[in-house]
């Protein structure tokens, strides 16, 4: 049985390899928070950010704040 490698299988191996440790570096390379850090966040941006699609819980809004109102712009005279 021949255990010999061509050097080209060996050369493709080693790329393979190379590209793998590389994506392997810039994962561990990234910032990264806790997942309890992560969750306080989420936690406080949800307690300040008003929602106008939950008015149970932020009260009745007013048609300036909605910004899903439609604007008006110019004439708002409808004809019939």
């Amino acid at each position: 049985m021949n255990t010999s490698h061509s050097p080209a299988s060996t050369e493709a191996r080693l790329q393979r390899q190379l590209e793998h440790n590389k994506k392997l570096r810039e994962q561990f390379e990234r910032n990264r928070i806790s997942v309890s850090q992560a969750s306080i966040l989420l936690i406080q941006y949800c307690q300040t950010q008003r929602d106008m699609l939950i008015p149970t819980v932020w009260g009745d809004l007013d048609i300036k704040d909605d910004p899903f109102e439609a604007k008006a712009a110019g004439c708002v005279c409808s004809l019939m």
